[in-house]
């Protein structure tokens, strides 16, 4: 069911992608998943759809993730285990503070695994982005991948634009005028990505 293997890491990756599929060299997700297919989500799984198409804007997984990040053209997401008990006084003290301290900083609470309001980041959990395009013929297109943080033993996961099964797909020029894969003399602007319900 996976569109794509692999690890998306800029806009120009995406956007083979989406002209792989153009092309049918690589299946649209046409539907939601079902529950055997959300499943099976794993680092380097990723999937493109066209809203249209599948009739869908937003993308379920049934995972539990944190708010989204801007990281460039892409909208990130943390996994998350979900809410855990205690309260916020436990909290604070489990974290060395008492309650009158605050929630201290961001880098904080990533160290320790907390998320905010007492969600607790999942151990080894997924990372998830999304990133969204309109085609020059109005097509709405998105794309999500997952990956896990990198740890030593982990093989490496082919990136689309050093792919050599995808060496010779080459995007049509204006087909993606909201890109910046192709230079152009003005300033090119990719639409900011979808935010997708956080289950």
């Amino acid at each position: 069911m996976d569109t794509y293997h692999g690890h998306v890491r800029t806009p120009a990756d995406a956007i083979k992608l989406f002209e792989a599929c153009r092309l049918g060299l690589l299946p649209r997700v046409q539907r939601r998943l079902s529950e055997k297919e959300r499943q099976s989500i794993r680092s380097g799984s990723v999937f493109v759809w066209d809203e249209r198409e599948a009739g869908m804007r937003r993308w379920t997984d049934g995972k539990s993730w944190s708010a989204s990040r801007v990281s460039g053209s892409f909208l990130t997401y943390r996994e998350m285990e979900g809410k855990r008990g205690g309260g916020q006084f436990n909290n604070a003290r489990r974290a060395g503070k008492t309650p009158d301290s605050g929630r201290g900083s961001d880098e904080d609470q990533e160290m320790d695994g907390d998320g905010p309001d007492g969600y607790r980041y999942k151990q080894d959990g997924l990372m998830k982005q999304s990133f969204s395009i309109t085609t020059s013929a109005g097509q709405h297109l998105h794309l999500i991948s997952y990956y896990s943080r990198p740890h030593a033993n982990s093989p490496e996961l082919p990136q689309p634009t050093t792919d050599p099964q995808l060496r010779h797909i080459i995007p049509v020029k204006g087909m993606y005028p909201e890109s910046t894969v192709h230079e152009s003399p003005g300033p090119a602007v990719t639409r900011a990505p979808m935010q997708s319900s956080p289950y």
